[in-house]
């Protein structure tokens, strides 16, 4: 409870850092670190604020709570749920809470459910403080529901995978009736599940929904994979990519200077004036705007996998024997 409350409150803390910083009108861009400012040129307001507002938005401090973000689901659900099953297998007491309970598993239920309410509305808390600190992120505030920036990370997806973390280690509690090992095992297992999910998820379910970005990601999409193919101004492009440069580019030839003997001779080339964007591989990206939609996807897979290893759990519990 201490952890959730405080990584909630760390995050609205910096979120109010970030909503503390005034700009002038007229040089805000929408960006993470602000209008570009030259440090040897003379502080003007604009420049000021903007070196403040990437200073706080790149600063150690919210390095670290951005970190506990991440980790925040899995070290809950792991710590509920590695003591849940096995340690009273572990300490003998299992055989009599089974006998007074009357049922295996209307006792691991009962249990289960207990801990479910306690931290799904912590995890929520924490989520939500997540949100409001990603979308004070970007200068003058946005609409963290209409980007893809970390959504994993944050909003609802805190207790998604704070409940599939709680439940999978149950299950693992009770295969192993041991508390360190289902730990242990647990820990390694929702990092490769958390480091590839994203992975596996863009390139199978999500690239229906991804269209073309010729010109480049907008801010808040979602840039799933490149294509092989070349595009050149939106249309596919097939030839020779060096004859395009030879074609597209100006070479002079320089003589040596003969005062300085190791000058040498040779061709500086340079980009035509009328030179376009070179063929270019396509990017494929879903549009912010369909940011509830996925988060609506993806959803009912991380709570099916909670309800899952639910299931095991309770069907091992009923079957094992009490030690």
């Amino acid at each position: 409870m201490v952890l959730c409350l405080g990584v909630a409150a760390a995050a609205l803390v910096e979120a109010y850092r970030l909503g503390s910083v005034q700009f002038p009108a007229g040089c805000v861009t929408g960006g993470y670190s602000g209008p570009s400012f030259d440090p040897s040129a003379p502080p003007t307001p604009c420049n000021l604020a903007s070196q403040r507002f990437s200073g706080i938005a790149w600063s150690f401090d919210m390095s670290l709570v951005r970190m506990f973000e991440q980790i925040l689901p899995f070290i809950v659900g792991i710590t509920f749920g590695a003591v849940l099953v096995a340690k009273e297998i572990e300490e003998g007491t299992a055989p009599l809470s089974w006998a007074l309970a009357g049922s295996r598993r209307r006792w691991l239920l009962g249990k289960l459910l207990a801990v479910i309410v306690v931290i799904v509305p912590l995890l929520l808390i924490a989520g939500l403080a997540a949100d409001v600190r990603q979308g004070a992120m970007v200068q003058g505030g946005s609409d963290s529901h209409a980007s893809f920036d970390y959504y994993a990370d944050r909003g609802v997806f805190f207790v998604l995978w704070g409940l599939a973390a709680l439940c999978g280690t149950v299950a693992l509690g009770a295969f192993t009736g041991r508390t360190m090992p289902a730990l242990f095992v647990a820990l390694i297992v929702c990092v490769f599940a958390r480091g590839l999910w994203e992975q596996a998820w863009n390139q199978t379910v999500l690239r229906q929904f991804a269209v073309r970005a010729d010109q480049g990601a907008e801010r808040g999409d979602l840039s799933l994979y490149q294509t092989s193919e070349l595009y050149l101004d939106g249309k596919l492009w097939v030839g020779d990519f060096d004859a395009w440069w030879q074609a597209h580019q100006t070479c002079t030839e320089v003589k040596p200077d003969p005062s300085i003997p190791a000058s040498a001779g040779g061709m500086v080339c340079q980009p035509t004036t009328d030179a376009t964007m070179p063929p270019m591989p396509a990017t494929y990206v879903i549009h912010g705007d369909r940011y509830w939609q996925i988060v609506a996807l993806e959803s009912p897979v991380l709570l099916g996998g909670a309800i899952v290893f639910s299931g095991v759990a309770l069907f091992w519990v009923g079957r094992r024997r009490p030690y």
